[in-house]
């Protein structure tokens, strides 16, 4: 009998979470803005996105832009660290690998590592700045062998989004003083980000024929230091576990050989 009810627990507890699971990352640290906030209100409102992930229970990785960190604000990365946050390299000036020549984006992504070296632990991680990971086959796998040889780990994104955009739409209305189009975009994003998991994960268990460990792009923007609480309670009242970024790394799909070579920057699942 105590069995019985232990395997029915099991099974209630499965269903409860459908076994989805997301990883968060966020990219472009310390801050991006779209409309040029004072530094102290750029650091309040990367605290709230703090305070989001430490109550959902978050554990992520956040992606830096090495050019963007100065006296002003590295005490933000100070405090996302001991937050049990990771930090990784998301080069020092963004570039664009499609327009970028191999050698040059060598020494920017060695530019960003030494800029942040200091929060890094011991394992190294990656982005590519748009996903672009490679227009021709030199390219990517020059870059692929130069980030093995670094000892960095790439880390794709499966639900990939246009979150960006969608905060540039956000804080153009706020910059504006129009609260209500401001409002009215916020609730769209948050539509707009349930159909990309909606998407991705079809695509995914269409590929695969079951649950895989996704890992979510997000952007560390003024747009996520309001919805991101709400599309966090989303993901939770679908039955979505979090997972470190780590963990979902560990799962087989990451590992699908990789045969995309082109100019767009695209989901993990669209890469082969």
């Amino acid at each position: 009998m105590k069995i019985l009810l232990f395997l029915l627990l099991v099974s209630l507890n499965k269903t409860a979470y459908g076994g989805k699971e997301l990883a968060v990352t966020i990219d472009d640290l310390p801050f991006v803005c779209g409309r040029y906030l004072p530094d102290v209100i750029e650091s309040d409102k990367f605290r709230q996105i703090l305070k989001t992930l430490q109550k959902h229970k978050l554990r992520v990785i956040g992606f830096v832009v090495g050019s963007q960190i100065n006296e002003k604000n590295c005490q933000l990365l100070d405090e996302f660290v001991v937050e049990g946050h990771l930090v990784g390299n998301h080069t020092f000036t963004h570039p664009d690998l499609n327009n970028t020549s191999v050698e040059r984006y060598k020494s920017d992504i060695i530019k960003g590592e030494n800029v942040i070296n200091k929060w890094v632990g011991q394992q190294k991680y990656f982005r590519y700045p748009y996903l672009h990971q490679g227009s021709t086959e030199s390219k990517y796998h020059d870059i692929s062998e130069f980030l093995c040889t670094g000892s960095y780990i790439n880390v794709p994104v499966t639900i990939d989004n246009d979150d960006w955009l969608f905060n540039k739409q956000f804080t153009d209305a706020l910059n504006r003083k129009d609260s209500s189009l401001a409002d009215s975009i916020g609730r769209a994003y948050l539509a707009h980000m349930q159909e990309m998991t909606y998407y991705f994960d079809s695509l995914a268990t269409t590929k695969f024929k079951r649950d895989v460990k996704h890992i979510l792009l997000v952007h560390m923007n003024e747009l996520n230091s309001f919805y991101l609480d709400q599309l966090l309670k989303w993901y939770q009242a679908q039955g979505w576990r979090f997972i470190t970024p780590k963990e979902a790394l560990t799962d087989s799909v990451y590992r699908v050989q990789d045969t995309y070579i082109g100019t767009k920057g695209l989901s993990w699942l669209l890469r082969f």
